[in-house]
């Protein structure tokens, strides 16, 4: 029975320990911009996304206290044929109207495959107005 209680003492310890994360680190959802509106900003570098077969079906951004920007995308690859999906291929416009590419992505997407990512942006005191790709 002891070894019960010290295994259970050890589980509940091991527990607590995974489940803490520092307040400024937590991403929360940022407020979703009205599909209405459009913003276009001059852009010097007229950074666009590569050319691909990928369409995002859907957006939610996010951000922490230490200004880290997130979203969650679900991407659609259009083609009936495997298309790798990498960094080059999106671009998020942020509310300064900066776009940049995510920090880093790479995934494998089978044909007509729709799947959701956690991809990262960086860090940038704007938030995310929009992502984007291109056909």
């Amino acid at each position: 029975m002891p070894l019960l209680i010290s295994l259970l003492l050890l589980m509940l310890s091991l527990g607590t320990q995974a489940e803490e994360i520092p307040d400024n680190e937590v991403l929360t959802l940022d407020d979703p911009i009205p599909g209405s509106l459009y913003l276009e900003f001059t852009d010097a570098d007229d950074l666009l996304p590569k050319i691909g077969d990928f369409k995002i079906i859907s957006s939610l951004f996010m951000s922490n206290q230490l200004g880290e920007r997130w979203a969650t995308m679900t991407i659609l690859n259009q083609s009936s044929s495997q298309r790798l999906l990498d960094r080059k291929y999106i671009v998020a416009l942020f509310a300064d109207g900066e776009k940049r590419h995510p920090v880093d992505i790479e995934h494998t997407f089978y044909g007509k495959e729709q799947i959701t990512l956690i991809i990262n942006f960086g860090k940038s005191k704007f938030p995310i107005l929009r992502t984007e790709v291109r056909n």
